[in-house]
């Protein structure tokens, strides 16, 4: 059986008790502007929601099955809850209050996606069937409805995420360890060594986030990084504008490069227009 369909929703569990059962406290849910609710489960600051945090721990979001993929065994599905926004707000089957509820809650979905990818951080998917909007089509008079729901007993990550466009990949499985040439080895009974000059100092999160980005592949030839013995991905970070040039330790000017192309950037022959085509790509990215 495929995993896609082991997925398949079958039972109409409470979005609540799904919410919970991925780590997410709930205790909120009973409490309202107005005071106690007598159904928590019920209570619409939360039930109609597409998203759910729980600070530095997880993130739980419904999905529809219908969005999930699966090949050669990796299952993911892809979103972006910015278009679908926008889409939606063209849609002239919507009142007015209706388009703002829908854009404010893929919103909210869009930023629970940026923490999770930001934190890395357990993404848990509330799978969901049923009726679904045709967003793409501005006169659709047919609601979305979730009818059936199963949360994923395995855990998801994000595994990549443009920030500047809002388009992503979630994947099913843990986030693979992304490993650079600071990346320091398994503890070892330590031995001396003499040493002199002087060294930049790199913020460990700037290079995270530029391996994140990457997702294990060259930034510059699009290249799979090598796995490593311990499992991790391999590639190497380097600052295109370099530390020795005034150029800035930051995620606009750190990029993740197979070891070939990170020599090259440094010392080949066309090592100028590499440089330009990387600072445009960061650009695009995230912004001139």
């Amino acid at each position: 059986m495929k995993v896609t369909e082991s997925l398949t929703p079958h039972e109409n569990q409470r979005v609540i008790d799904l919410v919970a059962a991925a780590g997410v406290d709930v205790g909120p849910w009973a409490e309202s502007s107005k005071g106690p609710v007598q159904i928590p489960a019920s209570n619409p600051a939360y039930c109609y929601e597409w998203a759910f945090t729980e600070p530095g721990r997880v993130v739980a979001l419904n999905v529809w099955h219908g969005e999930i993929r699966e090949q050669n065994g990796a299952v993911w599905c892809n979103l972006n809850l910015r278009a679908w926004a926008d889409k939606g707000k063209h849609t002239e089957a919507l009142l007015p209050s209706e388009k703002s509820a829908l854009s404010k809650r893929a919103v909210r979905m869009d930023q629970a996606i940026a923490y999770a990818f930001d934190n890395r951080l357990p993404v848990r998917i509330i799978v969901g069937d049923g009726t679904q909007r045709d967003i793409s089509n501005p006169k659709s008079k047919t609601a979305s409805r979730m009818k059936l729901r199963l949360l994923d007993p395995e855990p998801w990550s994000v595994e990549r995420y443009n920030k500047k466009t809002g388009a992503c990949r979630l994947s099913r499985g843990t986030a693979p360890r992304y490993i650079d040439q600071f990346t320091k080895p398994e503890p070892r009974q330590p031995q001396q060594r003499d040493v002199s000059g002087k060294a930049w100092e790199r913020d460990r999160k700037v290079r995270d986030t530029a391996l994140l980005r990457a997702a294990g592949k060259c930034e510059s030839c699009g290249n799979q990084g090598f796995r490593m013995a311990g499992g991790g991905v391999y590639l190497e970070t380097h600052h295109v504008v370099p530390l020795s040039e005034k150029g800035v330790d930051h995620e606009r000017n750190v990029v993740a490069l197979c070891p070939n192309d990170h020599r090259e950037a440094h010392h080949g022959e066309c090592r100028d227009a590499i440089r330009t085509r990387l600072l445009a790509m960061l650009a695009d990215v995230y912004g001139r």
